[in-house]
């Protein structure tokens, strides 16, 4: 059975939360206004970077943010019809966090009040997340 994230991605996409204009939008705004192909440009040349890094050194560091890592799954046992048989393990996309940026969403949520209580995406949708 596939993994379902706890983010309601389809309500997210109908009120345009996910959408790339959104995202550039925002980050233009970030950059004083600058022109959104110009902001859409410097993202694609990171993502080429990351991508790059990734391939050439299997791991690349983002200041103030954290690290991506290409990580090999272990091999395991798993069943093929009747038999047993190992799975190979697959390289996977990880990425840690900076200890400053997880200290920072550890100590938002310990935050007491209405801001520290309710998750994001609560205050979003407007209901109680399980």
């Amino acid at each position: 059975m596939p993994h379902t994230p706890p983010i309601k991605i389809r309500e997210l996409l109908k009120k345009g939360m996910l959408n790339e204009d959104h995202f550039f939008q925002l980050l233009s705004e970030q950059n004083n206004y600058v022109d959104i192909k110009t902001v859409r440009d410097f993202y694609m040349g990171l993502i080429r970077v990351i991508t790059g890094e990734l391939r050439k050194n299997g791991v690349v560091r983002l200041p103030h943010l954290g690290d991506f890592a290409l990580v090999k799954q272990k091999d395991k046992l798993g069943w093929a019809g009747q038999y047993q048989r190992m799975i190979l393990g697959k390289y996977m996309v990880k990425f840690y966090p900076a200890q400053k940026w997880r200290q920072y969403f550890t100590k938002l949520s310990e935050k007491s009040g209405l801001e520290g209580k309710l998750d994001v995406r609560e205050k979003f949708f407007g209901q109680i997340l399980e």
